[in-house]
Order: structure tokens, then C-alpha cells, then sequence
């Protein structure tokens, strides 16, 4: 699908983190009828690049997850929003979440996205959740393909939401790979039941998707449990919303 998308399965695709895109994972599902976006990234600029992906890929009406309330993961939405998109999933702690802290982690964004730090220029407003998960998962029927939205419990932050879709599990920042775990508002006790779960679920999602880095296997959930229960490495500085 090109050097910007690595596809895991037929239609269902990750984009190439890069540093100037705060290293987060953006992921596509294309069914028949319509596409789901997971995550939108850190501002207008890019999301807009985000968006301009995700068109050479498909024409489809787009349907929008964000998989937690951190900026890098849903500072895009207006640039969706603006391109049609009227459904916007998120985990309802989540949504209470982006709704308290959003403007105030601006601040985060000042070097990549000057002008969603400023909230100055067009498609820098936050745009919030339409659509909320709580304890039941939701099923989204994209046509010919479905992906379930669920919750498994605080770990990264109180709203971490899931999204599996045919063997592949998109974890926002449940999962880190190739960078320290983040714990600025996280539970850790919860954080570690949730990978230890995860962990025995290689037979369903053989294909993991960190927020960051690259896909791993259940495997890896063991390990960042393994490495969580012998103690917690330290937030890096600056880093707490995104990372």
C-alpha cells in the first residue's frame, strides 16, 4: 500500500510512525460501505496528512476511534470532522477526560503544532466523542467487516479503549513498543492485570498494534507486565499526554 501504510490483513492497515508525528500508530480498517480511523494525531497539520493517506486508500465515508484522551491521539478530529465524519468513538471516562484536560494540554503540541497549541487557525478546535463505550463493547459494521470497541479495565489512562477487528488488536498506548510506558495518569496495578490479560490472548489477535511503535504478539504484553511488576521506569519529562 505504499512506504506510508504497512497492511497487517486485507484491508486493515497501520501507518509508519515518525518522530514529527509524536511516533504515534494510526490505524485503517476498510470495509464495504465505510472506514474506520483509529486515532487522529497531535494537530490540523497532522491530521490533514493523516486524512490525505487514508484518501489514497479508500473514498469511503469515514467513522473515527480514539483509543484514549492524550493528545497525540485525538488533537486530528476536527481535521475528520471536516471531512464528513460525524461518528467519534471513545471509551466515556475518556470523553470526560478530553473534556477536562483538552485545552490545557495544548500546551504539549507547541513545537510540532504551534497553532493547535495556540488554538489559532482553522480545524484547531477539540472535537469531542459522539459515541461512547462503557462496560458493553460496541460493534461498528463497516460492511464485510466489523470491529468490536471495548474496555478492558483502567491501565494506561481510566478510558483505554480497544479496538479488535479480524485477528488484529488495535491497544493505544496499553501497549508501548520501543519506548518506556507512560504513567502520568495511569492505574498501574490495572495496567498490569490488563496486559496480563492481553497476554492470553495471542489465539484471538494474533497481531497486536501499540500505540507506539511496532506491532507486536501477546508475547510482548507478558513482558511489559514482567518488566512493570519489577517496577516502574520513570514518565520522561514533557512527555505525560502523549507518549
Amino acid at each position: 500500500m505504499g512506504q506510508e501504510w504497512q497492511e497487517l490483513r486485507g484491508g486493515i492497515l497501520v501507518t509508519a510512525a515518525t518522530a514529527d508525528r509524536a511516533l504515534v500508530n494510526t490505524g485503517l480498517v476498510v470495509g464495504l460501505r465505510r472506514a474506520l480511523v483509529i486515532d487522529t494525531g497531535c494537530g490540523p497539520r497532522h491530521g490533514a496528512e493523516l486524512l490525505a493517506a487514508v484518501r489514497r486508500v479508500t473514498p469511503l465515508p469515514l467513522v473515527v476511534a480514539n483509543t484514549h484522551a492524550h493528545w497525540d491521539h485525538f488533537f486530528g478530529n476536527a481535521v475528520f470532522k471536516n471531512d464528513g465524519a460525524t461518528q467519534f468513538w471513545a471509551h466515556a471516562t475518556a470523553a470526560r477526560g478530553m473534556a477536562a484536560t483538552g485545552e490545557a494540554q495544548r500546551q504539549e503540541v507547541a513545537g510540532v503544532e504551534p497553532g493547535m497549541a495556540a488554538g489559532e487557525g482553522p480545524l484547531t478546535e477539540l472535537v469531542p466523542p459522539t459515541c461512547l463505550v462503557g462496560a458493553d463493547p460496541a460493534v461498528l459494521d463497516l460492511g464485510g467487516v466489523s470491529a468490536t470497541l471495548f474496555t478492558m479495565g483502567p491501565a494506561h489512562t481510566g478510558g483505554d479503549l480497544m479496538v479488535g477487528v479480524e485477528g488484529v488488536l488495535f491497544a493505544g498506548d496499553v501497549l508501548e513498543e520501543g519506548a518506556e510506558p507512560q504513567f502520568g495518569d495511569a492505574d498501574r496495578a490495572g495496567w498490569i492485570r490488563v496486559l496480563r490479560t492481553l497476554s492470553g490472548m495471542g489465539a484471538e489477535y494474533p497481531q497486536m498494534v501499540p500505540g507506539h511503535g511496532k506491532p507486536v504478539t501477546a508475547a510482548f504484553a507478558a513482558h511489559m507486565a514482567d518488566s512493570m511488576e519489577a517496577g516502574p521506569g520513570p514518565a520522561r519529562p514533557g512527555l505525560e499526554w502523549g507518549q
